[in-house]
C-alpha cells in the first residue's frame, strides 16, 4: 500500500469527471439500446465493465507506474503476439478480423495496444533521453512500433494504425524535437513509404484492393471471371471498402461513379446511398435535437432505429436528438476537461516516463474524441472510431479506464515523499 501521504495529491476531480460521464454514456447507451433484443444487455454490459474497471483503476493507481517502465519490452513482446494472433485466431467480423471471442467477451487487442505502445515509447525514449542523439530515438522508436502498426492495418484497422501513429508524432515531438530534425524525419517517412512500396512489389501484396468486378445476375461468364478474380485477389493495405467510405464523404456515389455537385446537399433523399446513410441520419438526429433536445428516450432517429451502430460508434448523435446541443456539449466538456488533466499530470510528472506516458494517453483520448465527433457531422469519413468512456465498447473502455488509473498514479507520486 503506498503512503498515506501520496493520497493528497490524487487528482479527485478527475475521477470525478471519468464517473460522471461512464455513468451518462450508460444511460445514453440504455436510451439507443431500449426495445432491441439484439443490444438490449449493452447497458449491463457497460455498466459492469465500468464497475470492474473502477476497481483496476484504483489497483494500478496504489502502484508504482515507473514499476512499468522495467516491464515495457515484456509488454511489447506480448502485445505483438496478441496483434498476431488475432490475424490467425480471431473472429472475422464484417471482412475483418480485429476480435478475441473470450465466451462472450469480444477482446480487442487493438484497443490495448494504444495503452501499452504508449508505455512502451515512454519508457524508450525515458531510457535514451540525454545519452543518445534524439534523431536516433525518433527513428528507432518509429521502428519499434511499425510490426504492431502493419499488423494491425491486416485486421484491417486503419482507424487504430492512426491514432497510434498520432500518438507516437505527438510523443516524438513532446520529447524535445528540434528544427533540425524534421527534414531529417520527413526523409525517413518518404524511405518508409518507397520501402513498403518496394515490399509490396517483393512479397505480393497491393498497397489498394483491386475493384470487385461488377456482373448482371444472368451473366455467368463475367460471374465466372468475379471469382476467378476474388480467389487470385492478394492481400492489400487499403481496402475497398476504406476508399469508398472517402468518395463518399466528397459526395461520390462508388456505384454511380457520379462527378459531385458542390451545390448539392449530400444528404437530399436522392443523394443518400449504402455508404453515406450512417452520416446522414446522425445529421437528421443532430437537427432535430436542436438546443435543448426532444427528451431522454424521445428521439426519433433512435428509438425508431433508423440509425445504425447507435450505441457505438454513433452515440453522439443519440445524445444530440434527446439533449440537445447544451447536452452535447456538456459532454465535449467533460472529454476536454479528462484531457487536460491529463496533460496536467504530464506537466507535474517528475520523470521523462510519467509525462510522456500522461501524453501518450491525452494523444490517443484526443485523436479518438475529434474523430468521432467529425465523422457525425460529415467532417470525416466514417470510421469505427469509438467515443472514449461514453460509446459500448467493452475493451475501449477498460483500456481507457487503466489509462485514467497511470495518469492518476503519475498525479500521486509528482513530489518525492520527505521523511
Amino acid at each position: 500500500m503506498p503512503d498515506r501521504r501520496l493520497w493528497r495529491h490524487f487528482d479527485y476531480f478527475l475521477l470525478i469527471a471519468v464517473a460522471l460521464i461512464i455513468a451518462l454514456g450508460v444511460a445514453m447507451i440504455y436510451s439507443a439500446s431500449r426495445g432491441d433484443p439484439e443490444i438490449e444487455r449493452a447497458p449491463t454490459n457497460q455498466a459492469v465493465t465500468a464497475l470492474l474497471g473502477i476497481v483496476i483503476l484504483f489497483i494500478i493507481t496504489i502502484s508504482d507506474y515507473s514499476l512499468l517502465k522495467g516491464l515495457a519490452w515484456l509488454l511489447y513482446f506480448v502485445i505483438l503476439a496478441l496483434l498476431l494472433g488475432v490475424l490467425i485466431f480471431g473472429e472475422l467480423r464484417f471482412e475483418a478480423r480485429r476480435w478475441y471471442n473470450l465466451g462472450g467477451f469480444d477482446f480487442q487487442p487493438g484497443e490495448l495496444a494504444k495503452l501499452v505502445l504508449g508505455i512502451v515509447i515512454a519508457a524508450f525514449i525515458a531510457d535514451r533521453q540525454g545519452k543518445r542523439p534524439y534523431l536516433e530515438t525518433i527513428i528507432l522508436s518509429g521502428v519499434l512500433i511499425a510490426p504492431c502498426i502493419i499488423l494491425i492495418l491486416r485486421q484491417p484497422n486503419l482507424s487504430t494504425a492512426l491514432i497510434i501513429t498520432f500518438m507516437w508524432v505527438t510523443m516524438v515531438f513532446a520529447g524535445g524535437i528540434e528544427s533540425r530534425h524534421i527534414g531529417a524525419l520527413l526523409g525517413v517517412t518518404l524511405s518508409v513509404v518507397i520501402i513498403v512500396f518496394v515490399s509490396s512489389v517483393v512479397f505480393g501484396f497491393d498497397l489498394i484492393e483491386q475493384p470487385q468486378i461488377e456482373c448482371e445476375a444472368k451473366d455467368t461468364a463475367c460471374q465466372a471471371a468475379a471469382d476467378a478474380a476474388q480467389k487470385n485477389q492478394r492481400p492489400a493495405i487499403i481496402r475497398n471498402y476504406q476508399i469508398n467510405r472517402i468518395q463518399s464523404f466528397i459526395g461520390i456515389n462508388p456505384n454511380q461513379n457520379r462527378t459531385p455537385n458542390p451545390n448539392s446537399d449530400k444528404c437530399a433523399p436522392e443523394n443518400i446511398n449504402d455508404l453515406n446513410y450512417q452520416t446522414c441520419q446522425a445529421l437528421f438526429a443532430f437537427g432535430s435535437g436542436g438546443w435543448l433536445g426532444q427528451g431522454f428516450l424521445q428521439g426519433t432517429q433512435g428509438q425508431l432505429r433508423f440509425l445504425p451502430v447507435r450505441h457505438t460508434d454513433f452515440i453522439f448523435s443519440i445524445i444530440g436528438e434527446e439533449l440537445g446541443f447544451f447536452g452535447a456539449a456538456a459532454f465535449v466538456a467533460i472529454l476536454m476537461f479528462i484531457i487536460y488533466r491529463a496533460l496536467r499530470a504530464a506537466w507535474i510528472a517528475h520523470d521523462v516516463f510519467g509525462r510522456m506516458l500522461c501524453i501518450s494517453i491525452a494523444a490517443v483520448f484526443f485523436l479518438q474524441t475529434y474523430i468521432n465527433l467529425g465523422m457525425q457531422v460529415g467532417l470525416l469519413p466514417v470510421t469505427g472510431v469509438v467515443l472514449p468512456f461514453v460509446s459500448y465498447g467493452r475493451s475501449n473502455l477498460i483500456s481507457a479506464i487503466i489509462a485514467i488509473g497511470l495518469i492518476e498514479s503519475v498525479a500521486m507520486r509528482y513530489k518525492k515523499l520527505e521523511f
